[in-house]
């Protein structure tokens, strides 16, 4: 059987056109490196090299040979050199769920490019899911990794890293009553019409939102549910309704539509990256190295 030693013997004596030189660069001694090429010839079945007084010359059969077995030792030589990287991390996919929010704070798109600046040859997929069905998506293996507004409660191996805090608004457009001012209080928007996204998308942050009325002592009065943050920011803009939403919608908002805090909203936000710590994909380490270093950038910023 052909060994792959033997075929890079072969060719490094190719190139020289001498035994002795070869054997001194291959740091083998040249009774052992003229014992593989006899072993190779007699395998073959045919004489390789011609044997000269000073060195030696392919056969037009070495020629042939030497052509063929310089292209396998490239593709093996690749092969190695491919799967090490996967290894690493530095090549193979990545697939990672982000809820429609996160988009817009930046930290999340700064993640992403470093990463793609970083990572070239990873195939990074990104997967638009909400907050709350990101949890299935990591324990069914849909996603390595998500950008998240909730954790889920009910997986052990779950590791996460905070990117951003955000406080809750209401979003008002322009030509609403309470857009002339820069802050309200809840009490406010009793009786007020509110557009509100439908809690199956977002349970926590709804049951959070309608928490806070109730301490208030306010009653919402919705006009209209939907599923996406960018549904309810175009219905605000139409004047539709009024709406909770993060800060971070400053980076996505309709020109006519203004955010307006509220003094007396306590909760806050958590943009949370998450992943499984039993997920064996060598890219997933990358990604989070990538994610550590962006919180540590943005802490010095702060500083």
């Amino acid at each position: 059987m052909i060994e792959l030693r033997q075929l890079r013997y072969f060719r490094k004596i190719a190139t020289l056109e001498h035994f002795g030189r070869a054997s001194t660069e291959l740091n083998i001694v040249q009774p052992a490196l003229t014992r593989q090429i006899k072993q190779l010839e007699d395998e073959i079945g045919v004489l390789l090299f011609e044997r000269l007084p000073r060195g030696v010359r392919l056969t037009p059969a070495g020629k042939v040979l030497l052509d063929k077995a310089t292209k396998l030792l490239d593709d093996v030589d690749k092969a190695v050199a491919a799967t090490q990287n996967a290894a690493k991390g530095v090549t193979g996919a990545l697939r990672v769920g982000f809820a429609d929010g996160a988009t817009y704070s930046g930290h999340m798109p700064a993640v992403i490019r470093e990463f793609r600046k970083t990572n070239p040859d990873v195939d990074l997929e990104l997967i638009p899911a909400s907050s709350f069905s990101q949890g299935q998506l990591l324990a069914d293996g849909v996603i390595d990794a998500g950008f998240a507004y909730w954790l889920p409660r009910n997986i052990a191996s779950l590791q996460h890293r905070t990117l951003n805090i955000e406080k809750v608004v209401v979003a008002a457009s322009e030509s609403n009553s309470l857009s002339n001012k820069t802050s309200i209080r809840l009490a406010e928007l009793q009786g007020v019409p509110v557009v509100w996204i439908k809690r199956s998308y977002a349970p926590m942050f709804y049951d959070m939102v309608l928490a806070e009325c109730s301490k208030a002592g306010v009653t919402l009065n919705v006009v209209q549910e939907v599923f996406t943050e960018s549904a309810i920011l175009s219905l605000v803009a139409a004047d539709i309704g009024l709406t909770f939403i993060t800060e971070a919608a400053r980076g996505r908002k309709p020109e006519n539509v203004k955010l307006l805090s509220i003094d007396d909203f306590q909760p806050a936000l958590k943009l949370e990256t998450m992943w499984l710590k039993d997920n064996s994909n060598p890219c997933l380490q990358s990604f989070i190295d990538v994610v550590n270093q962006s919180i540590s950038d943005g802490k010095k910023k702060r500083k």
